[in-house]
C-alpha cells in the first residue's frame, strides 16, 4: 500500500479554512508544492490547480462539483500530499514512483466548487447573493449541490445539452440546489475554468471524483477504456456502472470522453451525503493505487 501521513488537516471540513489547513499542512512538509489560479468562481473565489510530476503528459484529477461531496477535495489533498512523499521513492507496490512522475504530472482540482461549499457550510447571510440564494433555497442549504447562483456544475458541460433542458422543461427543474444545468454549455466560470484547462493540456487522462456508491464510470464507451475500467475496479474493489436518467447528460466526463479522453468518474465511499470526513483514509485506501497505476494504463 503506498505511503501516506494521516495527519488530522485532512479531516477538515472543506470549506475555503479547511482547504487552505490542508494547503498549509502540505507546504510544511513539502517545498515543491505549486498551485496556479485556473479562474475564479461567481463569487470571485480562486479555483486553484496544483502540479505533481515532471512529465509533459497530463493526468487530470477533480474534486467537488458538488458541495454535499466535498469530502473529494480532502481526498485529492491527501492524494497530493501522498505524491510528494513519494516522488523521490523508488518501488512502490510494484512501479517506480519516481520513474512514473518523470514521464507524467498530475493536474489536480481539488475544489470546482468553492461558493457552493461555502454555502453548505456557512449559509448565504455574508453573500452579496444572499437573496437570490435563500429564495432558491428556502434558507436550508443542507441539500445545496450547485454553484453560488444555482447551477449543477456537472450538468453544465457540452454533452447531450439541449435535451437535458427538455428533460428540465419536462420535470419542472430550475435553478437552485441540485440538477438545474445552466442557460448554456459552460455558462458558470466554474466549469468554463475546467474546460480551457482541459483544452489547453490535451490530458491522457481525466477522473472526477464524486460521492457516493463505491462505483467507477467511463467515457468513452470503448474496448479500450473498457478494459481500463475493469482493472481500476479491480484495485478498488469498485463495480463499473452505467449512467443512467439525468446522469447521462452533461457531466465533466460525459464531455471529455466525446472528445475521446479517457475520463472515469468515481463516486467514491457509500451511505449518504454528505459522507463524514473520518471516512477520508478509509476511503483513500481503497482508490488511491488506482490514481496512481492510472498513467501506466493508458
Amino acid at each position: 500500500m503506498i505511503r501516506f501521513d494521516r495527519k488530522e488537516a485532512f479531516m477538515a471540513p472543506a470549506d475555503e479554512a479547511g482547504r487552505r489547513m490542508m494547503e498549509n499542512a502540505i507546504e510544511e512538509k513539502h517545498d515543491s508544492l505549486s498551485s496556479v489560479s485556473i479562474g475564479k468562481s461567481i463569487l470571485g473565489r480562486e479555483i486553484s490547480a496544483y502540479r505533481v510530476g515532471m512529465g509533459k503528459r497530463y493526468v487530470c484529477l477533480f474534486g467537488t462539483h458538488h458541495s454535499l461531496e466535498s469530502i473529494t477535495a480532502n481526498l485529492l489533498f491527501l492524494f497530493i500530499d501522498t505524491a510528494l512523499a513519494n516522488l523521490n521513492q523508488g518501488s512502490a507496490n510494484g512501479f517506480d514512483c519516481k520513474l512514473l512522475l518523470s514521464k507524467y504530472s498530475f493536474i489536480i482540482v481539488p475544489c470546482v466548487n468553492p461558493d457552493g461549499v461555502e454555502l453548505r457550510h456557512h449559509g448565504a447571510e455574508a453573500s452579496p447573493l444572499k437573496e437570490r440564494q435563500n429564495r432558491m433555497s428556502g434558507g436550508n442549504f443542507s441539500t445545496w449541490q450547485a454553484n453560488g447562483r444555482g447551477v449543477d456544475l456537472n450538468h453544465n458541460y457540452d454533452y447531450r445539452f439541449a435535451e437535458y433542458k427538455a428533460l428540465e422543461v419536462e420535470r419542472g427543474i430550475s435553478a437552485g440546489p441540485t440538477l438545474f444545468s445552466g442557460e448554456y454549455p459552460e455558462s458558470e466560470p466554474e466549469s468554463r475554468a475546467v474546460a480551457n484547462l482541459i483544452r489547453t493540456l490535451a490530458p491522457s487522462a481525466i477522473v472526477s471524483l464524486h460521492s457516493q456508491g463505491e462505483e467507477i464510470f467511463a467515457y468513452p464507451k470503448n474496448a479500450a477504456v473498457g478494459r481500463i475500467a475493469n482493472r481500476l475496479s479491480g484495485l478498488t474493489g469498485y463495480t463499473v456502472g452505467i449512467a443512467s436518467d439525468t446522469a447521462a447528460y452533461g457531466g465533466l466526463c460525459d464531455y471529455t470522453g466525446s472528445l475521446g479522453i479517457p475520463s472515469f468518474t468515481f463516486e467514491v465511499g457509500r451511505g449518504k451525503n454528505p459522507l463524514p470526513e473520518a471516512c477520508v483514509f478509509g476511503i483513500f485506501e481503497r482508490i488511491a493505487d488506482s490514481l496512481f497505476l492510472l498513467p501506466t494504463l493508458i
